[in-house]
């Protein structure tokens, strides 16, 4: 007969479970841990259609949240709590201006906010604001960027608004800690489609590449400054940026070029000439994703398939990494990868998004599990799936019941259609610069800002290189998305 482990007295099951509760809570043993470096691993069960919003008899929110990545969607990083943020949609696309979150450490999607009930949502024209005072849904691009605390906030600038597709000018502030959107200093007119956006941990300060040159944003003030002219951004859209923290420079890729920009010496150089292969050749007329990994002191930039490749600033070249494990496949959204591809301090890893229908990819450049992050919130601000009606003067979110998440996906639903508008009408605006329209084309608890130090002064580790594996470049021709 089986021994049956004896009951704690009842006396001590109180004194365990209150320091069951105080202590620190750290990522779970998982199959990221064990990575190897140079190796890709496909996170099953990570499809984001599970938290869609439900249909209503307005909109099939089921179907056509799938262009929140599909229609030229972005994301960032929030590093607090160690996790994807994403928000998207626009145009002609999707009108949902939902929050969703993928969290590293539990892997597991959450919708914390949105959307805007169908009352509130307009059609026709161009919106940036929503009749609830919300932000109107837009393509994102790689214009969304995590600000830490005292800030703790996703912000997004620019992009393509529901339903015209014109610009957006808007700087949107989504507070994780409130959990609602709060509207900020309005960018310059038309300065905005696929404007790419990183957080400079020096300043605290958003530096961000418009159509026509630098802007910095300085979110404790709320105002922009000018900075260098960027010579040539004029549609340049579908690109992504990364910013090595230390040297201070921006590096901006994507339509078959590479850019980048000095924040010291305010020096934006368009069109960096390359030495060996190409960016074209490389990574297609599209967005590859780009990020830099401080453990190891490099950009990290890929197109598609296994391998990866490192970025040299000063030799401007670019060096294979060959790569193993899980093949992410090709990029399939429009536009590219954007802001979609992030490097992950939690976890040591990059993170891969492409579609709602498909599993979250992680890719493991170094040694090492990464360092658990400062924020013991990982589910965010709020509950799942809350909407947020708004004082329409200031665009401050109140939080009120909105509907729940949806809890199956449809996996017929992933078609790759970026089609789908509402039923006033589907498709976008033809391009007219003059007129804003829409230049989508497709292309192939610590000191607030010491967390993202944390891993850049870590002892830089040999590189580890698995066995060579398939190549898997895309190529796509730069062509409209828009019905003329």
């Amino acid at each position: 007969m089986a021994r049956r482990r004896p009951t704690p007295p009842a006396s001590l099951l109180l004194p365990c479970a209150v320091l069951a509760a105080l202590t620190p809570q750290v990522a779970r043993a998982d199959a990221i841990d064990a990575l190897a470096p140079g190796t890709w691993l496909e996170l099953p069960d990570t499809a984001m259609r599970t938290v869609c919003p439900p249909d209503s008899p307005q909109y099939e929110w089921s179907f056509y949240c799938q262009n929140v990545i599909l229609a030229w969607g972005g994301a960032a990083l929030d590093t607090t709590r160690g996790r994807m943020v994403l928000f998207g949609g626009g145009h002609g696309d999707y009108r949902g201006n939902e929050v969703y979150v993928f969290d590293l450490q539990s892997l597991q999607w959450s919708r914390i906010w949105g959307p805007t009930p169908d009352d509130q949502i307009p059609s026709g024209g161009t919106h940036e604001v929503y009749d609830d005072g919300n932000p109107g849904s837009r393509h994102t691009y790689s214009g969304l960027t995590y600000l830490p605390p005292p800030h703790d906030a996703l912000v997004s600038m620019g992009g393509a608004l529901w339903q015209s597709g014109g610009f957006a000018v808007g700087t949107w502030s989504f507070s994780f800690d409130a959990n609602g959107w709060s509207r900020r200093a309005d960018g310059p007119a038309e300065q905005g489609f696929g404007d790419p956006s990183v957080f400079d941990p020096l300043t605290g300060h958003v530096f961000r590449r418009a159509n026509s040159g630098m802007l910095e944003y300085d979110p404790a003030t709320d105002a922009f400054t000018s900075r260098a002219p960027s010579d040539g951004g004029w549609w340049a859209a579908n690109v992504a940026a990364a910013l090595d923290p230390d040297a201070r420079l921006m590096v901006i890729i994507g339509e078959g070029r590479l850019d980048t920009y000095d924040l010291a010496a305010d020096v934006y150089t368009v069109d960096v000439p390359i030495a060996g292969t190409d960016v074209t050749t490389l990574f297609g007329g599209g967005s590859p994703g780009i990020d830099f990994d401080p453990v190891q002191q490099r950009f990290i930039v890929w197109g598609g398939g296994l391998d990866v490749y490192t970025f040299d600033p000063a030799a401007a070249t670019f060096s294979l990494l060959e790569g193993a494990g899980d093949d992410p496949g090709t990029i399939t959204a429009s536009g590219g990868a954007f802001g979609r591809f992030r490097y992950a301090p939690s976890r040591n890893v990059f993170v891969w998004i492409d579609h709602v229908d498909a599993n979250v990819f992680v890719y493991r450049s170094s040694e090492g599990t990464g360092t658990p992050p400062p924020g013991d919130d990982t589910t965010g601000g709020g509950g799942e799936g809350s909407s947020g009606s708004a004082d329409a003067d200031t665009g401050a979110g109140a939080d009120s019941s909105g509907p729940p998440p949806a809890t199956t996906g449809d996996a017929e639903a992933g078609s790759g259609e970026t089609g789908g508008g509402s039923g006033s009408g589907s498709g976008g605006a033809a391009i007219d610069p003059a007129a804003g329209g829409c230049g989508c084309r497709h292309g192939g608890g610590a000191a607030p800002w010491a967390w993202l130090w944390v891993a850049a002064i870590a002892r830089r580790r040999g590189r580890g290189v698995s066995r060579t594996a398939r190549r898997d470049v895309r190529g796509r021709d730069a062509t409209s998305h828009d019905a003329p």
